[in-house]
This record gives structure tokens, sequence and C-alpha cells, in this order.
């Protein structure tokens, strides 16, 4: 009886109103399989990149569960596991699989929003099914070099269960590759050296993935495998007349993870449980030879982590939902490091370290539809954490922090909806700061710092959202960020040199813009068009350790803006369409040196999609039509920035190369 009300009640909260039928203020949007027909999607990834107004958002990669949600769901619940991306998943379901898509704003009842304001909810088909998919393709750049990979996948529904199974051969590659130069200049801006580059990067690897869920004790069992084997080579070379300098880094990182998740009625009650365990081993080795001097850093860490996490949620009318619960993890990290000059041993700061971590996090949420058109989320996580760290150095910390949430969503009529947001985010402490780190061609050695604490950052946040024309939609999100601790760069000194670090340098803000449209183009003469634009813009200040003056925060880019245009052709069964990309800028702030990372506009891809059958698509890609230029300029000082002459300036420039990919995937 209360299993059945259960069911009930979020059944009433998820068919609170249909997409573009009921006049009805609702939080949630249903487009059905129609919705999607012109743009002949092969998989769900397709279809969720079709939403207006939504902006798809991966899997995080920070110790923990709770703080790494994507921002889709499928059949209402979570994926489970972390290794793999949520984008992976979604383009393991085949389209004809999925029955519809919840686009739920501001929140609903017996919905977890996974701490998102804004979720999709994929909604799989029941019916029996078997289906393979085998893709294929490879990005052939204008150098000659190709980078090819493949997979394979399964999907099984039989009679309430669900078996998933990849094999996948992975590649990565840097885009930022190419033919350049390098110019040293002085102080006072004369050249001194000017040597021609050649960069290149790209490894290939291979991966297994395996699901089954299963009905268990009248719930939904699921469990999950997932081994992957990523191995990444780059080299950098520098040359003049009578000189060479070359760089190369090496890494390997072996991967498993195995996930167990159930989710049912207790008593009157929803019980979801989770239990994940991830092991990881790294290898690593940067090495510089410029015919004088041999530089060699070496690292390899071993990192775990096991989480255990419990949730209990209990809807007593369809208009409220109570949700608390609780999750526990224990992480660690061996690392070990050496850095070798001319085979020498240079002794580093926290070259070994084990770090262990042991969390705990007891959270209680409300979610209340009050009145119509109007819904409150309020909750509280506490978190106390405890960080010890043996090896160079033997310390251990505890840290406590209460996270406070409130989302107030206003709903005046289907298609528009407002939201304020306030919530206090406690950033993660990166285990691989505790220990050095080397990037020989720019940056040098890095220190490990034993005595970070994590950022946290109070944020207010209010967000329109406006659905018009059927497909289109415009969303704006103004952000103010308060930021305590805020982690940089500050220096560690040692009896024999000075190191740059990861460090906490005081409190900062960040205001955030964030602009979403998605414009349908048949009004405009342009049948099946559609122009989608997102920009992102950030303006951080934070007080400069080394000179006092304020700056923006290391490492953030100022401004994202992505622009595509799509066209959706029957006639042809094709889809083609033209993305554009604004660039990126970042700037990073040490003790003696500033360095400046920039791609400027334009960044272009032209694609074209041919989809014969339900069985066959066929995708062709032009990428970095007009190639970038990156640029990396490093203005060395003679010591600290604020106290020290500038010693030299170092300007590398890339030529990235043009790529084509070409695609094959057939379904059956």
């Amino acid at each position: 009886m209360h299993a059945n009300r259960l069911v009930a009640c979020a059944a009433a909260a998820l068919t609170i109103a249909t997409a573009q039928a009921d006049d009805a203020p609702s939080a949630i949007l249903n487009y059905d399989p129609a919705f999607f027909a012109e743009a002949r999607p092969n998989t769900a990834f397709d279809m969720v990149g079709r939403l207006p107004g939504f902006v798809f958002t991966d899997i995080g990669s920070a110790r923990g569960f709770a703080g790494n949600a994507g921002n889709v769901l499928i059949n209402d619940q979570r994926p489970t596991s972390k290794a793999d991306s949520l984008q992976s998943i979604l383009q393991r379901i085949p389209a004809k699989d999925v029955e519809r898509i919840a686009l739920i704003r501001g929140g609903a009842p017996g919905i977890d929003m996974q701490g998102q304001t804004v979720i999709a909810d994929v909604i799989l088909k029941k019916a029996d099914s078997t289906t393979w998919v085998a893709t294929a393709q490879d990005h052939v750049f204008k150098d000659g070099h190709m980078v090819p990979d493949a997979s394979l996948s399964f999907t099984r529904h039989a009679g309430g269960a669900i078996y998933e199974g990849t094999i996948q051969s992975t590649a990565g590659y840097d885009d930022s590759a190419g033919r350049g130069f390098h110019d040293l200049f002085d102080g006072a801006g004369h050249l001194l050296t000017h040597d021609t580059t050649y960069s290149h990067g790209d490894g290939f690897g291979l991966s297994a993935k395996g699901a089954a869920t299963l009905p268990l004790w009248g719930g939904e069992f699921k469990a999950n495998l997932t081994l992957t084997d990523s191995p990444f080579n780059d080299s950098l070379l520098y040359r003049h007349t009578g000189f060479s300098e070359l760089f190369q880094d090496n890494s390997r990182e072996k991967m498993g993870e195995l996930g167990l998740h159930w989710k049912g009625a207790v008593g009157g009650a929803e019980l979801e449980t989770l239990v994940l365990q991830r092991i990881d081993d790294s290898n690593g080795m940067s090495r510089s030879d410029d015919m004088a001097t041999t530089q060699l850093f070496t690292s390899s860490d071993q990192t775990g982590e096991s989480i255990a996490r419990a949730t209990l949620r209990y809807l007593p009318i369809p208009a409220l939902t109570l949700e608390g619960g609780g999750e526990g993890a224990f992480n660690f990290l061996d690392g070990k490091t050496a850095f070798f000059v001319n085979g020498a041993n240079q002794p580093l700061p926290s070259a070994d370290a084990r770090v262990e971590e042991r969390r705990g996090e007891a959270f209680g949420q409300a979610d209340w539809r009050f009145a119509e058109g109007w819904m409150i989320e309020a909750g509280l996580r506490a978190e106390y954490s405890t960080i010890g760290e043996t090896g160079a150095v033997s310390l251990s910390r505890s840290f406590f922090y209460p996270k406070p949430r409130a989302v107030l969503t206003w709903t005046p009529d289907k298609d528009s909806q407002l939201r304020l947001r306030y919530e206090k985010i406690v950033g993660q402490l990166d285990f691989n700061n505790f220990v050095a780190s080397a990037d020989l061609a720019a940056t040098g050695v890095t220190a490990g710092n034993e005595n970070l604490r994590p950022d946290q950052r109070t944020q207010y946040e209010i967000s329109y959202e406006r659905h018009f024309w059927g497909k289109g939609a415009f969303v704006l999100t103004y952000m103010h960020e308060q930021i305590k601790d805020v982690v940089d760069f500050v220096p560690i000194v040692t009896p024999t040199a000075i190191f740059d670090a990861p460090g906490n340098i005081g409190d900062g803000r960040n205001e955030e813009i964030h602009v979403e449209v998605t414009l349908p183009l048949d009004r405009f003469l342009v049948p099946g068009g559609l122009l989608t634009v997102v920009g992102v813009f950030d303006l951080s200040r934070v007080r400069d350790p080394v000179t006092g003056l304020e700056r923006v925060i290391s490492g953030q880019r100022p401004q994202n803006l992505n622009a595509s245009f799509s066209q959706d052709i029957d006639s042809l069964k094709s889809t083609w369409g033209i993305n554009y990309y604004n660039g990126w800028d970042e700037r990073y702030y040490r003790l003696d040196q500033f360095r400046h990372r920039k791609v400027p506009p334009p960044y272009l891809s032209l694609f074209w999609e041919y989809k014969p059958s339900p069985a066959w698509s066929f995708h062709v890609e032009a990428n970095n039509i007009v190639p970038f230029v990156f640029t990396d300029i490093r203005y060395n000082y003679a010591g600290p920035r604020n106290s020290s002459p500038l010693d030299n300036i170092e300007e590398n420039v890339a030529h990235s190369n043009p790529a084509f990919q070409f695609q094959i995937r057939w379904t059956i």
C-alpha cells in the first residue's frame, strides 16, 4: 500500500503538465520522439542536444559522489558510475529506445535534482529489445597523422532487466599541436634567440564497460564495472642553428571502478543506496634535453576511493518531498616523485607522500510546491573530513563545513520561469597538489603543499527562462560569488630554493553572466534551421599575494562564447551545420612569472550527417577550418615579481592543424 502510494505520488509529479499542450504553469516540459524527428537522432545524446534552452553538463571528477552529478537523469536516476562519462552513457542509448525526455526546471516533487536547477530526464521504453551499435571513426590531420578509434556496444532489455556492454579503443590528441616558433627576449624586449618548433601529442588506449540492471527486493538493483587503460605522449622540439631542445612528457593511467546501486520502496518511503570502489594507477615522466643540460622528472601515483551513500525520500503528498541521508568516503593517494639534473638528484619539498581522507556528510532537504506556479527547495548538508599526510611531512587536519542551499522557483505560465538560488559550496582539495609536479617546457617544477585548505564559495543567483515558437528558448542567469580561501599559487621556501606551489591566497569574488539562446529559423525563411548561442562571462577579483594588487584568479577564462547553426533537410535525409567558438584566454600568476595563454577567435567547424535509414549514419566534419594559433607568453622575473626586474620574455606560438573527422555508425 505504501509502495503504491509512493509510486503514485512520483507519477503525479512527473505528469503535472505536458510540453506544449497544457496551459497550467509547470516546471516540467515533456518532449516526445516526434519533437526530434526532423533531426533523425541516433542516440539519446543527440536528442538531449536539441532540448531548447538546455546546456549539457557531464559528470565531474572530484572525490565523492554528491558533488559530481551531471544534469541528465535516466529513468529518474543518476548514473552510478563516475568513471563512465554521462556523454558516453547517453551515446550508447539508441534514440529508438527513448520514450520521452522531461526537461525539469527549478525542481519537481519526487525528483532528485542532483544540486542542479535544470535537468533533463531521459525516460526509456519498457518493451523488450536487443540493440548492437558499432562505431568507427578517424581524425585525419593536415600534416598526415591520424587518430582512429572504434567501439562496439550491446544493450538488452528483457522482462524488466537491462544488460549493457561496451568495448572501445580510445584515442586522444592535442588539438593545439603543430609547427610554430619560440622567441626569447631580454627584459628590455630585444630578441635573443628565434627557434622553430614542432609539437605533437596523442594517446591510444582501451576501455571495457559493463552493467546489469535487475528487479530485486521490490526495487531495482544495478551493478556496473569499468576498466580503462589511457596512455598519452607528447613532445615539443625547439631548434635553431647549432641548437636543439627536446621536451617529452609521457603518462599512463590504469583505472578500475565497480559500482552497486539499489533503489526501492521501504515502508512508505523510497530508499536509494550506493556503494562505489575505484582504483587508479598512474605513472608519468617529463624530460628536457638542450644538448648541455638534461632534466628528468618522474612520478607514480596510486589512488583509491571508497564511497557508501544512502538517501531516503518521502512524499507525504504529491506537492511535497522530504529527503535525508548520508555519505561516507575513504580516499587515499600514494605519490612518489623524483627530479634529476644531469643525473644528479635534486631534493624537492613534498616529493613523496601518502594522503588519506576520511569524510562524512549528512544532508536533508524539502521540496514544496506551496502554491500554483511556486516551488521552494531548501536543505542543508554538513560535511566533516579528516585529511592526514605521511612521508616527508606528517600532518593531520580536520574540517567541518555546513552547506545550506535554497532555490525559489516561480512559473507564471508554461513558457516562463524565474529562479532564485542561494548556496554555499565547498571545493575539494586535489590530492595531487600535496605532491610535487613538473611542466619542464613551461613552468618547471611545482612543489606540493600539505597546508592547503578547500575554497568556500557563497553563491547568489537569479535566472530567467522563456520558451517560444515551440523550439525556441532564452535563458539569462546572473551569479555573484563570494570566495573564501581562494586556491592559487604561493611561494614555498626550502633551504636550497624557492618553489611555487598551490596554496590559499585569501578571499576573492566573482561575477558571472550566463546567456543561452535557441532560435528556430523557420520564420526567417530557413526551414529546419536552428541557431544556438551560449555565452559565459566571468570577472573574478583577488588580491595578488606577491604584489598586493587586485587581479583575476589564475586560470579563469573571462569569456566562453559558442554559436552553432544547423539545418535539417528531410528530402536529403541529412543535417548540416557550422559551429563557431570564440577561443579562450587564461592568465597565471606565480612568484617570479606571469603567464598568458590564449587562443584567439575564430575556431570554426563544418559538418554534414547523412542518415539513409535508422540503421546507418555517416558523419563528416571539418574541424579548425581557419587554423587557430595557440600563443603562450611567459614573463620571467629575476626574483619576486614585486621587487625584481624582468629577466626575459618567452613567446611560444603553435599553428594548429585542421582535421577531418569521418564516422560510420551501424545500429541493429
